[in-house]
């Protein structure tokens, strides 16, 4: 997407603090107009030169220009930060839907804490360009009004003016291309560090115990002597852009001042106009600057763009400046799950790891699957391709006869709940936990903690569902984190509930205890469970068992084995559930 294109739509997004923006940097910089006309009349009033206005009355012009100068902040405000925050929170709030509506179908595609450093760096880098903007708008007013007048009391000199500051503005656009390099290397190292870091900070204990701390310590110096460096040439380069803009500026202000002073000499130049020229050209060296300025920030922009729809691949770049509130996917209405059907699902893993493999199965209105097999045969894979965390290579799920198209916005909740195997929980209230934002209702609360078997863990903490749990739950057990996410499963009340091998940090008691509640609801709710433990199978109306991504043999309600592996069972065709997963 053009860089322009994307500042114009931070612009529409916030047009009323652009405009004061503008404003102040309007009121900010042309002030030296009146300031350079109130110098020639001065000069002019004291060399005897008619100049339209006395001694005294220049003066209370200068005055005049110094006050407004002054006090044109405090009475304008500078609304810059609004307009940068605003930016930023659009930026930000767009990147993060995107990611959440497209994380089934591409993955986080950089490390946390490259993703972090983005988040927090990149709309930034672009509303900076905002800010070059504004101000090349007042410049560039203020250029065209000093340029009018310079121009009627001396042609020649206006254009000898004219001449550096295009060669100042066309250096910088040459060098473009190479400002857009140094900005992508820096950031791209800022990333490293960071996601490197984002990952030590996660991995400390594992570090820790195998004795790497002074590894892991000295790839970190690495990363970050790496980073100063980009980031020196970054800033060096981007110095020495500006410093060749004001200085080819500068170079022209005295050939104009060498002009200026032989016209003096010949009685063609007055006083006066040679202070007016000083005063404009005080001002103008800038304007080739500032133009340099909007180059270098669109050439970042374009940087700081891209390096956000990176971790978007699926959105179209527009969808990154959108102006409306970002829409997820909430189902209005739901359709009470009658079959679901899936047609040979397969996914392969782009590093090559073994995915799954043409698998097939359908569930029921209140039935209970178990899907069960050897650590790494691709149970909890197959889980994320059917709920759409994972992009499906080939298959379909058909829910009630419809062909579900996007599975990651189709199977959420009041749909489908899930609960993962490694839940994650925030550094919350237990509460904030199973609500996770959602409207308060004290009944389903109560509800979902009975069903998770929660309610003595509860009575056991200092204040209860208020008890903040830690960074990811640490104040409590495995088991209690299970639980939790058990009941901010349970709490949605959806069609299908989805469980990836949730009693396996609970004890046996616990698991019966958690098993049987789930079934006190009856026919009303339809479980897909990974499970391996005797309690869950004995219960199961139809078991799957996946071997190196494959489904090698189900049982149904009709107790039908689907394939020979499956062929131990009783004579009378039924299959006993541990003959057949031995087999």
């Amino acid at each position: 997407m053009n860089p322009m294109r994307v500042l114009l739509r931070l612009i529409w997004f916030s047009p009323r603090y652009f405009g004061l923006c503008v404003l102040f940097a309007i009121v900010e910089m042309c002030v030296p107009i009146l300031l350079g006309l109130a110098a020639r009349a001065f000069f002019d009033a004291l060399s005897g030169e008619p100049a339209g206005l006395n001694v005294w009355s220049a003066i209370a012009l200068l005055v005049a220009s110094q006050v407004v100068e002054i006090l044109a902040g405090p009475v304008l405000g500078n609304p810059w930060n609004a307009l940068q925050q605003k930016s930023r929170v659009l930026l930000e709030g767009n990147l993060m839907a995107g990611v959440l509506r497209g994380y089934g179908r591409h993955g986080l595609q950089e490390s946390v804490g490259d993703c972090l450093s983005r988040f927090r760096d990149e709309p930034d880098s672009m509303a900076d360009g905002l800010d070059a903007v504004c101000d090349l708008i007042a410049r560039t007013l203020f250029a065209a009004m000093a340029l009018a007048v310079m121009w009627r009391i001396d042609p020649l000199m206006t254009l000898v003016l004219c001449v550096p500051l295009g060669l100042s503005a066309w250096w910088t656009e040459a060098l473009g291309t190479r400002t857009m390099a140094y900005r992508a290397s820096a950031h791209a190292a800022t990333s490293r560090l960071t996601g490197f870091l984002g990952e030590l900070l996660g991995a400390h204990l594992a570090v820790t115990v195998a004795g790497a701390s002074a590894n892991a310590v000295g790839h970190l110096d690495e990363l970050g002597d790496a980073r100063r460096r980009l980031a020196v040439r970054d800033s060096v380069f981007g110095v020495l852009l500006d410093s060749l803009s004001i200085n080819i500026g500068h170079v022209g202000a005295g050939l104009v001042l060498l002009l200026g002073a032989h016209a003096i000499a010949d009685g063609s130049f007055s006083i006066g106009d040679f202070a007016l020229f000083v005063v404009y050209l005080d001002q103008l060296v800038w304007y080739p600057a500032e133009i340099g300025r909007l180059v270098s920030d669109l050439k970042r922009t374009q940087v700081s763009f891209a390096r956000m729809h990176a971790l978007v691949p699926s959105e179209s770049p527009e969808s990154l400046v959108a102006s409306s509130p970002p829409v997820l996917p909430r189902p209005a209405h739901v359709e009470r799950l009658a079959r679901l059907e899936v047609h040979g699902l397969s996914y392969a893993y782009p590093n090559g790891g073994a995915g799954i493999d043409d698998v097939s199965f359908s569930l029921e209105r209140g039935s209970f699957t178990v899907i069960t097999g050897r650590i790494g045969s691709g149970k909890t894979t197959l889980l994320h391709v059917l709920l759409g965390l994972l992009p499906r290579d080939t298959g379909e799920m058909v829910w009630n006869g419809c062909l579900v198209e996007d599975p990651s916005s189709f199977f959420v909740p009041p749909r489908s709940a899930y609960t993962p195997q490694v839940p994650r929980l925030f550094s919350e209230s237990l509460r904030d936990n199973v609500w996770l934002g959602r409207p308060s209702d004290i009944q389903a609360l109560e509800r979902a903690v009975h069903a998770a078997v929660l309610e003595p863990d509860v009575r056991a903490l200092e204040r209860g569902l208020d008890t903040i749990v830690g960074p990811r739950g640490v104040k409590l057990s495995g088991g209690q984190v299970q639980r939790v996410a058990a009941a901010r499963m349970f709490v949605t009340d959806a069609e299908l509930l989805v469980l990836d091998d949730l009693s396996s940090a609970l004890d046996a008691e616990t698991e019966a205890e958690l098993w049987a509640r789930l079934f006190e609801r009856g026919r009303e709710v339809t479980c897909l469970v990974v499970s391996h433990r005797p309690a869950a199978l004995r219960r199961a109306d139809q078991i799957l068992r996946l071997d190196a991504g494959r489904l090698v043999a189900a049982t149904g309600e009709e107790d039908r084995p689907l394939s020979p592996a499956a062929r131990a069972g009783k004579p009378d065709g039924r299959v006993d559930v541990r003959q057949w997963l031995e087999g």
